[in-house]
C-alpha cells in the first residue's frame, strides 16, 4: 500500500474511535485515526464511576489517553490532527487533515462525538460563557462566585453540581417546569443548600461588556429580571460534528447519522459509532461497543469488496 493508502479511515479519538482502531489492527485492518485530542470529549468527565470493570475512580482524561496509547499500541497510525474534509471519488473515501495532507481508505467510520449547542441570543459570545464545567469550574475557585448554569436535562444538573464545589452560589435555569433527570441527580441537585433552581423561566441576552457580567431573564413568561453572574455554563445539549463530511448520507432532523444493524450509514463502506450516530444511550461503554461493531463490521465490508 502506498504511504497514505489505509483500509480503514477513522474520524475521531474519542472512546468509539479509539476502540474502533484497536480492533480493527488485532483485526488486521490497516488504520489511520484523526482527531488531536486523546479520548476526545471523555476529559470532561471528571471520574468514570459507572463503568464495569473499573475499580475506584478513574479520571476522563486518564481513561481517554489509556485508550489512545492502546490504540497506538497496536499498530493504528494517529497523526494527531483533525479532519478537515471527508468525501469519496468514487473508489474510495479521502481525508484531508489540517495539515492540507491527504489520506485515502477502503471504508471510513465517523466518530467524532458532538460539540455543545449555543444559546441563540445577544452578547453570547461574551467571555465567561463556557461549556464545561470540568474544564472551566476551577477557575472560579475561592471567589465566592455565583454562576449560571443553563438547561433542564442530566446534563445541566451535573454542571451544576460540580459548579457547586467551586461557586458560592449556582443559580440553575430551567425552560421547563421540572428538571429533567434521574431521581438519583435530582435528589442530589435538591439537597445541594448552593443550587438555586429557576423555573419556568427564559433567557433573554447576556449582560456585560468585555466579559458576563449578568444575564436578563424572563420568568414564567411575565417578569423580566436581571441577575448578576460571574460566569455562565450552558447545558442545553449537543449537535454532531459533521462540519467535516462532503458525503450525502441519511440523518435524523436533529442532525444525527442513521445506521442499520451493522452500523453502515446509508453510503456503502461508511460507518458511524458513538455519539454522533443515531442511538438511544449515549455513554461511554455503549460508544465503545459500537467502536468494537463497527470495526467487525467494516472488515465484513472490506472481505465483501
Amino acid at each position: 500500500m502506498a504511504e497514505n493508502q489505509y483500509e480503514l479511515m477513522i474520524v475521531g479519538t474519542g472512546p468509539a474511535g479509539l476502540t474502533a482502531a484497536i480492533y480493527a489492527q488485532r483485526l488486521g485492518i490497516k488504520t489511520v485515526v484523526f482527531g488531536d485530542t486523546p479520548g476526545g470529549n471523555i476529559y470532561m468527565i471528571e471520574n468514570l464511576t459507572n463503568f464495569p470493570g473499573l475499580t475506584g475512580e478513574v479520571a476522563g482524561d486518564q481513561f481517554g489517553a489509556t485508550a489512545f496509547a492502546q490504540a497506538k499500541k497496536e499498530g493504528a497510525f494517529l497523526p494527531m490532527t483533525r479532519l478537515t474534509l471527508l468525501s469519496h471519488d468514487g473508489e474510495q473515501f479521502m481525508g484531508i487533515d489540517s495539515n492540507s495532507r491527504q489520506y485515502f481508505a477502503t471504508s471510513a467510520l465517523i466518530a467524532c462525538g458532538v460539540s455543545p449547542i449555543r444559546l441563540e441570543v445577544p452578547n453570547a459570545n461574551k467571555k465567561g460563557i463556557f461549556y464545561s464545567s470540568l474544564r472551566d469550574g476551577p477557575s472560579f475557585r475561592n471567589q465566592k462566585a455565583t454562576l449560571a448554569v443553563i438547561g433542564e436535562g442530566r446534563l445541566a444538573a451535573q454542571e451544576s453540581l460540580w459548579l457547586s464545589r467551586f461557586a458560592e452560589r449556582v443559580i440553575l435555569i430551567c425552560q421547563d417546569g421540572e428538571l429533567k433527570a434521574e431521581s438519583a441527580m435530582i435528589s442530589a441537585v435538591e439537597k445541594k443548600e448552593n443550587i438555586y433552581a429557576l423555573l419556568n423561566t427564559r433567557v433573554v441576552s447576556f449582560v456585560g461588556h468585555d466579559k458576563i457580567e449578568g444575564i436578563l431573564i424572563i420568568i414564567k413568561g411575565k417578569e423580566k429580571k436581571k441577575i448578576r453572574v460571574n460566569g455562565v455554563c450552558t447545558a442545553i445539549g449537543w449537535k454532531p460534528n459533521l462540519e467535516m463530511l462532503k458525503i450525502s448520507v441519511q440523518t435524523t432532523d436533529e442532525g444525527f447519522v442513521k445506521t442499520d444493524e451493522k452500523l453502515m450509514s446509508s453510503f456503502p463502506g461508511l460507518f458511524a459509532a458513538g455519539d454522533v450516530r443515531d442511538t438511544d444511550m449515549r455513554q461511554v461503554i455503549t460508544t465503545c461497543a459500537d467502536g468494537a461493531r463497527a470495526a467487525l463490521y467494516a472488515l465484513r465490508f472490506l472481505e465483501g469488496i
